[in-house]
C-alpha cells in the first residue's frame, strides 16, 4: 500500500484570501477588535500555531479557551466567505485525482495545516473530497512535523505491514521538511508563495512548477522508479 498525503492550500488550491478574511471578521466579531492585524505568515504552518500568533498579535490571551472561540466562529464565518471569494483550483488537479482513483493498493489523504472542518469545507467547495480518504488537520499540533509523525501513526493504524511508502505533496519547504521527518519522498510545486528557487534547498525528491502534467506526475506518485530531471 502506498500513501499519498497530500497539502490543500498553495498545492490543490486557492482561496483568494478568503481565510484571511474570515479570521479578521472572527476575530473582530468574537473579541470586539477593531480592524484586526492578520498580516502574519500563513504559507506551511498549522491552524493552531497561527490562533495563538493573531490573538497575541491582536492583544487577546491565547488561552485553550480563546483559541477555542476563534476556531469555532472562524469555522462558521469560512464557508460564506469562501463562496464569495471563489478561490480558484490549481491545474491539473481533477484528472491527477482522477488518474490516481483508477490505480489499486493507493490511499489518498491530505495532510494540511488546516483545522480538519475547513480543510473538508475547502475540498467540497471545489468538490474534490469524494477522492480523498481521510483527513490530518493542523488542530492538534503547533510544527508541522509533529503533525506528520501523528499522519504516519495513522498510516500504521490503518494499513501495518502492508504499508510500503509515503509521498508527501506539497508547496512549501515545511511540507518538504516534515515529509523527511517521517522518512517520506517528497513532491514540491511552485504554485503557492514559494518559487522553485526557494523550494529547491529543502531538497525535494522532486521539483514542479505545477501538478498539470499528470502522465509525470503519476509515474512518480505511482511508479517505483523516480524520474530524471
Amino acid at each position: 500500500m502506498r500513501v499519498l498525503l497530500f497539502d490543500i492550500d498553495g498545492t490543490l488550491l486557492t482561496t483568494a484570501g478568503g481565510g484571511n478574511r474570515a479570521l479578521r471578521q472572527a476575530i473582530e466579531e468574537e473579541f470586539a477588535v477593531e480592524n484586526p492585524d492578520t498580516q502574519i505568515s500563513f504559507s506551511g504552518r498549522t491552524d493552531r500555531s497561527l490562533m495563538v500568533e493573531l490573538l497575541q498579535r491582536n492583544r487577546v490571551s491565547p488561552s485553550k479557551i480563546n483559541c477555542g472561540r476563534l476556531r469555532r466562529r472562524y469555522g462558521a464565518l469560512f464557508g460564506a466567505e469562501l463562496r464569495r471569494s471563489g478561490g480558484t483550483l490549481l491545474p491539473g488537479i481533477v484528472p491527477l485525482f482522477q488518474a490516481l482513483n483508477a490505480i489499486p493498493n493507493l490511499d489518498i489523504a491530505v495532510m494540511t495545516g488546516n483545522f480538519p472542518e475547513t480543510a473538508t469545507q475547502k475540498l467540497e467547495h471545489f468538490e474534490i473530497r469524494r477522492w480523498v480518504r481521510w483527513i490530518i488537520g493542523g488542530d492538534l499540533d503547533v510544527h508541522r512535523d509533529d503533525m506528520a509523525r501523528r499522519a504516519a501513526m495513522m498510516v500504521a493504524r490503518r494499513h501495518g505491514d502492508a504499508h510500503q511508502e509515503t509521498i508527501v505533496i506539497g508547496d512549501t519547504p515545511a511540507d518538504v521538511l516534515c515529509g523527511r521527518a517521517i522518512g517520506a519522498k517528497t513532491l514540491a510545486v511552485s504554485t503557492g508563495e514559494f518559487s522553485r528557487e526557494q523550494l529547491a534547498p529543502a531538497e525535494p525528491t522532486l521539483l514542479l512548477d505545477d501538478l498539470s502534467d499528470t502522465e509525470r506526475v503519476m509515474r512518480f506518485l505511482v511508479d517505483d522508479e523516480l524520474l530524471a530531471e
